[in-house]
């Protein structure tokens, strides 16, 4: 349809009413950076809102695997390669991750392949489960003797298990492991007695949602543990939990503020450290008691 000026100012539909000229998309680039590998790989173009699966990765890094990308250079997995991915407002730059590959069958090779660093300056490798074994307490105890233990102080790990589909991270599965992080996965709803007990190198983690219980000494003395992700499915907190956890500093809470109060009563003895932290819930903060 044309005004009299015969310029355009939309069309009519069925109805007989005037509709507006369809807005034209916007697009912006996805680049991709080695991140200390080696190779290219072209940016790629996405329209704004739009679902579509990133490229496959083309980097290469010797004598290390491609495990996915990060949103910063130092980060941690957030995007599996080839995955799906929407883009904001904004041209983004994701980095490759490097690492280690791990399955049951080839654990014992991988660990044999690392080299230790210093004490200063200690060997960090991240390290990705994409599968286990039928019985995830026998898999977690194999790859925390293998790869997380104490055999050598010099390398340090940070593990990522979102493909591995586990539901319990059993008790006493990482036990003085030699953890710098851990990415657990969706599919988690409990963490069983000491699972995480005297992790010192521990400093973050993100309990996902769906977990509703953590049991008793779970995370004592994780003496270097600064903050924590809880969600709001969370309903029970056992004894000791958190004791020893003497630089803990924030708690980020998925929950509200009235939610956090009624979850207090569940919370047992010796989680002072826990209730005593800066608690940053959906609805503002609970400063420390």
């Amino acid at each position: 349809m044309q005004s009299s000026d015969g310029s355009s100012s939309g069309s009519d539909d069925d109805s007989g009413q005037v509709t507006n000229p369809a807005t034209p998309k916007v697009t912006y680039t996805v680049t991709f950076d080695a991140n200390g590998g080696s190779g290219a790989m072209n940016p790629q173009i996405f329209t704004y809102g739009e679902p579509q699966n990133l490229s496959p990765n083309e980097f290469t890094m010797e004598n290390k695997d491609f495990l996915g990308w990060a949103k910063t250079s130092g980060g941690s997995i957030a995007y599996d390669d080839n995955s799906g991915y929407i883009i904001g407002a904004a041209d983004v730059t994701l980095y490759a991750v490097w690492g280690k590959l791990v399955t049951a069958d080839n654990a014992a090779t991988v660990i044999a392949g690392l080299e230790g660093g210093t004490w200063e300056n200690p060997n960090v490798c991240t390290v990705k489960i994409i599968s286990k074994e039928e019985s995830d307490k026998d898999f977690l105890k194999e790859i925390n003797e293998k790869m997380c233990s104490r055999w050598n102080e010099y390398v340090k790990v940070n593990l990522d298990l979102s493909a591995s589909g586990i539901t319990e991270i059993p008790e006493n599965s990482f036990t003085g492991a030699n953890l710098l992080g851990i990415t657990l996965p969706n599919s988690l709803e409990s963490i069983k007695t000491k699972a995480f007990y005297s992790t010192l190198s521990l400093k973050k983690i993100v309990i996902p949602d769906n977990v509703r219980i953590i049991e008793a000494e779970v995370f004592y003395d994780c003496r270097y543990l600064v903050e924590i992700t809880l969600p709001a499915s969370l309903t029970n907190i056992g004894e000791y939990a958190f004791s020893g956890c003497d630089k803990l500093e924030t708690v980020k809470y998925g929950g509200t503020k009235a939610q956090w109060e009624a979850i207090k009563a569940n919370i047992s003895d010796g989680n002072d450290k826990l209730t005593g932290a800066n608690i940053i819930c959906s609805d503002g903060i609970i400063n420390g008691e």
